[in-house]
């Protein structure tokens, strides 16, 4: 799956800076991992997930599915410079969420 592999870094960095701007003084973006696999017809697709601190206060209402969901067209332009042209599958999960799990579960889901 070397197509998307050298990019994966500056796709993270990109959710980032949309993510830090519309959240950051309410969230923390612990962690942004982009892992490419192959979808259901042997197509390379990007899967993002965004590990979301900062929940413990009650604060995950915060993220407005509307504008997460609109977050795909904001970043498509840099996406597309990057030669990624798939849509990308984007996860959000609670870092409390995770926090009690093994590395051996943290592993099975960035794989």
């Amino acid at each position: 799956m070397a197509k998307y592999d050298s990019v994966k870094e500056q796709v993270a960095s990109i959710y980032r800076k949309h993510l830090e701007a519309e959240y950051g003084d309410r969230l923390v973006f612990d962690d942004i991992r982009v892992i490419p696999r192959l979808d259901q017809w042997g197509d390379e697709c990007l899967y993002i997930y965004v590990i979301v601190a900062g929940t413990e206060a009650g604060n995950y209402d915060v993220l407005d599915p509307s504008w997460i969901n609109s977050l795909y067209r904001k970043v498509r332009p840099q996406l597309i410079e990057l030669g990624v042209t798939g849509i990308p599958v984007d996860s959000y999960i609670d870092k409390a969420e995770i926090a009690p799990w093994t590395d051996e579960e943290r592993a099975r889901l960035f794989r």
